[in-house]
């Protein structure tokens, strides 16, 4: 997320009324989702040469030898923007299926047949007369016909025709041109205007569930119909951060009735659209909606496959006959050596937290662009803005399948991973400042997807849909990525292997499983508090501070470790004299041999605290907070005039309060977080 600092400690509401102005004379730059930078509408309309809104006809995956590329046929109603191609309008997207060969490419988008939505497009550079999605994901404005709302990576549309055609007329200047009739899309819209009476979900269980697992969740309520029809279990969708749902396959629906439904949590659901995330369970009978009166918790999500429309799991293996998979630097990669620290750096953290068998190989290959489905896993920096616009790296993800006698098995063969050659990066392990973005947090999250995790909706976990320029998620969640990971792991020790070779862990793993290490400043000083969640003969822990990552490290202190223990420590140490320059800290920890290692590297800033953020950002019901320290404090909301709205206390290590705006007029906030001992921090987010 691109969490702006509002307005400094002298805010007055006329700065408010600036700031409405602002936000008026261009779309809100909100969150990064699934590790983009957002793209302004305007922008990405100017990028275009054609803008309609279609139904994708039909689909077909060709396997070219080096990749898979899925060919999408368009039936287009309306044209905002371009002049219609002769013949066919095919949208080229990269990844798919053909015949027990997968590729996945993160960040790409998946299509399925009916999907419908506002595509803008570019002529595709590799495919003549054929186009592909402007700026990516960004590209594609999703429309989810059972509620007639739409949405893409960074917001949500509450109406197709009063926002989506609205924005595209006043941006372009000029009506769209209809071609004909959208019979499916009009139909929605009559029976959104006047919806009958909605179903009550009253409760769910279990509260925290895992996606991609097969976990079932059972909804309670009335008025859901003895039958299912045409009704849908909506998942707020991992990829937007919850600014849209997603559905699940017809096969994870598993009972129906007019007061109970079983289905499964997917990881795979209707067009690919994206992983269940945490958020509120929306059930949609006959036109109308209903919300689950609490948010279902999603810790982590493992990557399926759909084959034949149902999901399948995907286990990793040993390719590199060391039970596991073998990386390698693309040259230009690997004459960058603070890129090729922090790269190796993330793959020690996956390592140490959860055993990922992954080596990086001596050699180098001079493979850039040209990466394929060839057995090497290459690592690199994209090759004349290879990437769209807006997209800070991607996970190729190459899998083949095999029947057997328990049915169809997939496994994963091998990983690619390209990040952006042109982006401003801070490589660490200083912290990025200056609208740098932290390349090593990145680097965690792409070998999280090549480890087979989709995203999850949790602030500061390393898998969140979304990350921040100027933040780093350096440390692996123990209830998200390390149990997921670990899950995955589990999952490919016993699952087929296709004629592969076992997967294993990597048996060099560090003897102490770090799964969370911050320091925060507050009135007394800067607390450093670490967790772990196994250690085995580790003899203590040592807090070092500097004001230069890359000079001397001071130690502050020393305190015992567990020894050998596989129950979750907490540790804490204040440091009481700070320093009024940034401050960084990192922990080194000793083996009971004497053996040492060193955690990733924080930094606080002088006089500051963490930034304040929310999301999602637009809201439209409730609005989840994530808080700059766990001190007590007070959220406020303010309106355009400066006038106090909303109030509520924040008790004392509460980090994920909630604030409800149902009844709040659509507009622009001002969100002002204030400490029990005078800190403050401010963001704007906007009511739909």
């Amino acid at each position: 997320m691109k969490k702006t600092q509002l307005l400094g400690e002298g805010f007055r509401p006329a700065w408010l009324l600036t700031m409405v102005l602002l936000m008026l004379a261009g779309p809100l730059r909100a969150q990064e989702a699934c590790l983009l930078e957002a793209v302004p509408l305007a922008q990405r309309l100017e990028q275009a040469t054609l803008v309609v809104e279609a139904r994708v006809k039909a689909t077909r995956s060709q396997d070219t030898g080096a990749h898979i590329f899925t060919f999408n046929e368009l039936e287009v109603f309306k044209v905002f923007a371009g002049t219609m191609p002769p013949g066919p309008l095919t949208v080229v997207t990269a990844g798919g299926t053909v015949g027990l060969r997968r590729e996945e490419v993160s960040n790409e988008p998946v299509l399925g047949p009916d999907e419908q939505g506002i595509f803008l497009l570019e002529p595709s550079p590799n495919q003549p007369g054929r186009f592909r999605l402007t700026a990516g994901p960004q590209g594609l404005i999703r429309y989810n016909l059972p509620t007639a709302t739409a949405s893409d990576p960074f917001r949500r549309y509450a109406s197709i025709p009063g926002e989506v055609y609205a924005a595209l007329e006043q941006l372009t200047g000029r009506p769209y041109a209809p071609l004909q009739p959208n019979h499916v899309l009009e139909t929605r819209l009559r029976e959104s205007a006047r919806p009958g009476a909605a179903a009550v979900v009253t409760g769910f269980t279990p509260a925290a569930v895992a996606a991609g697992t097969g976990t079932v969740l059972t909804i309670t309520g009335t008025g859901f119909g003895a039958v299912q029809g045409n009704s849908t279990v909506g998942f707020a969708n991992a990829n937007t951060g919850g600014s849209s749902y997603v559905t699940p396959l017809a096969v994870d629906y598993l009972s129906w009735s007019d007061t109970e439904i079983r289905v499964r949590v997917p990881s795979v659901t209707v067009g690919g659209a994206g992983p269940a995330g945490t958020g509120k369970i929306q059930l949609t009978v006959g036109g109308a909606v209903a919300l689950s009166p609490e948010a279902l918790t999603v810790q982590y999500a493992l990557s399926n496959l759909q084959y034949q429309d149902a999901p399948y799991a995907v286990a990793m293996v040993g390719t590199n006959g060391a039970g596991g998979y073998t990386l390698t630097y693309n040259e230009n990669f690997a004459a960058n050596a603070a890129a090729k620290a922090a790269f190796e750096r993330a793959l020690a953290t996956w390592r140490n937290g959860t055993g990922a068998n992954r080596i990086v190989a001596p050699a180098t290959t001079p493979v850039n662009s040209n990466i394929s489905n060839d057995n090497i896993n290459v690592v690199a920096f994209d090759d004349a803005a290879e990437l769209a616009a807006g997209v800070l790296g991607v996970t190729y993800s190459y899998y083949t399948g095999c029947s057997g006698g328990s049915g169809i098995s997939w496994v994963l063969t091998g990983t690619d991973y390209i990040f952006d050659g042109e982006r401003s990066w801070q490589f660490g392990p200083a912290a990025p400042t200056g609208g740098q973005f932290d390349f090593e947090s990145v680097a965690l999250h792409e070998q999280g997807h090549g480890i087979q995790l989709g995203h999850i909706i949790k602030p500061g976990a390393v898998m969140h849909y979304a990350i921040a320029a100027n933040s780093q998620n350096r440390v692996l969640n123990a209830t998200s990525e390390v149990a997921g990971a670990t899950a995955e792991i589990d999952l490919s020790l016993v699952a087929p292997r296709c004629g592969n070779a076992a997967y294993a862990r990597l048996a060099s793993a560090l003897p102490v499983t770090l799964v969370r290490f911050e320091a925060i400043r507050s009135s007394a000083g800067v607390r450093v508090s670490w967790e772990t969640a196994a250690e085995v003969n580790s003899a203590y822990f040592a807090v070092e501070a500097t004001v230069n990552p890359a000079g001397q490290w001071q130690e502050l202190a020393r305190q015992p470790a567990a020894g050998t223990s596989n129950t979750p420590r907490s540790y804490t140490y204040l440091d009481q004299q700070p320093r009024p320059t940034q401050r960084y800290y990192r922990l080194r920890q000793q083996d009971a041999d004497g053996t040492v290692y060193y955690s990733g590297v924080v930094a606080v800033a002088a006089d500051e605290v963490a930034e304040l953020g929310a999301y999602p950002n637009p809201f439209t019901d409730v609005l989840q907070v994530q808080l700059p320290s766990p001190a007590a404090a007070v959220l406020t909301l303010y309106d355009a005039s400066g006038r106090r709205v909303l109030q509520q206390p924040v008790a004392q290590g509460q980090q994920l309060p909630t604030l409800s705006g149902a009844t709040l007029r659509p507009g622009v906030y001002l969100l002002e977080w204030q400490s029990v001992t005078g800190q403050k921090s401010r963001i704007r987010v906007l009511k739909q």
